[in-house]
Formats: structure tokens, sequence, C-alpha cells
């Protein structure tokens, strides 16, 4: 299960088995609970994650105690890499946004391994670089995009991550509170809530209580460009 779950992530993807094999070695898993606190803003860097189930919020606590949600990430997706490699505090929060399970390789093991496979060195400056377009990607966002169709656009990426648990052909059910779903673009939970109900009226999304149906995916994409 460790070497399956480290292979199928864009950083590892293209390892070689016996080397995947060598660092699934080092690792062990853990299992979180939804709203655990995997890590903390300013915790040391010493370890990285591979989610093989659930769902891990990334998010930026402010000094008021307000938070800003930058990434959800679901299985075969990385977190905490940045820290593995500069050695630096945590740059932001992981949270479990629901019940989570990751493969876990401490920092000194996967420096250890890394110094004799340049081309995983080669794969993980690539998927940094992935990490920095999607930071680009959210300024750009803010930037062009208004409430509208930042929501719109994010719960099409939702749909799609939470869309990989969903029985085939079925609408996918984001879960996440208008709260949540708020942080992750930037603006106020009944801004949210006043879209979303007019998404609703046109058929495009259904709501319920901390879950969100997308019905429409592409008339969201629609409103998103």
């Amino acid at each position: 299960m460790t070497v399956r779950a480290i292979s199928q992530t864009p950083m590892l993807s293209r390892i070689a088995k016996r080397d995947l094999e060598a660092l699934a070695a080092t690792a062990h898993e853990r299992l979180y609970r939804r709203g655990e606190v995997i890590f903390h803003k300013d915790d040391p860097g010493n370890q990285f994650h591979v989610i093989t189930e659930g769902k891990v919020r990334i998010v930026l606590p402010s000094p008021d105690g307000e938070e800003v949600t930058v990434a959800i990430l679901g299985p075969s997706e990385i977190f905490g890499e940045l820290s593995l490699l500069d050695g630096e505090p945590r740059s932001a929060t992981a949270i479990a946004g629901e019940d989570a399970r990751t493969v876990v390789i401490n920092r000194e093991d996967f420096l250890a391994w890394l110094a004799t496979r340049p081309a995983a060195a080669i794969t993980l400056l690539e998927a940094l670089s992935r990490r920095l377009r999607r930071s680009d990607d959210l300024l750009a966002d803010v930037a062009f995009l208004d409430v509208s169709g930042r929501l719109a656009k994010k719960l099409v990426e939702l749909a799609r991550l939470y869309g990989r648990d969903a029985t085939p052909g079925q609408p996918s059910q984001v879960r996440l509170t208008q709260e949540e779903l708020a942080s992750t673009i930037g603006v106020t939970r009944e801004s949210v809530n006043k879209h979303l109900h007019y998404f609703s009226s046109r058929g495009w999304v259904a709501i319920n209580k901390g879950r969100i149906t997308i019905r429409d995916p592409h008339a969201l994409e629609e409103q998103a460009y």
C-alpha cells in the first residue's frame, strides 16, 4: 500500500520501483480525524505527507484568528514538501478536512534517499513549479474575477476533487461549510451564501448543511470564464 500510494503522487510517479520501495521502507502511516490539526504554521518542517484517503485543507491563519484556505488536497497529493527541502518552519497550517490517512516520510530519511537519485530531484522541482503556478492562478483570480466567478471556478475545482469519490454519473458532493468555502476565495460567508442561492435558483447546485451538490459543472464553468 505504501509503495503504491507514493508512486501515484505526481512528485514521484516517474521514479523506478526499486527506488520507491527504498523510500517506502522509511515511511509510516497516520490517521487524522476531521478537524484535527496535522501541523501548525511555524512548526518545525521535519516531515512531508502523501494523502491516501480523505481531504486535507492548507490554511493561512491571521493574527486576529481568521484563516484563509489556500488549497484543498485529496488522495495522491502531497503537502509539507517545502519545509522538507529548505528546513524552514511550516509556511501554513494543515488540517484534516475530513477523516484522512497519510503516508509520512521524515526529512532526514528523504534527503538521504534523494542524495543518490538525481531523477527524483528533477521530478521534485517540477512539482514545486506546479505549486508556484497554482499560487499565480490564485492571485490572478483575485485580481480579475468577481466573487461570482471565483466561487464558480472554485466549485468546479472542488467538483473534480470530490468527484473522485463519487459513483460514476452521479453529481459530485462537496463536503465543506459555507464558511470554509468562503475562506478558499477570500470573501465573507454572507457573500458566498448569496451567490450559492443564486446558483441554486438556476439549478446549478443544491445546498445542504455542510454539503454542496454540484448539479451542472458546465454552467458553473461558463460563469467562471
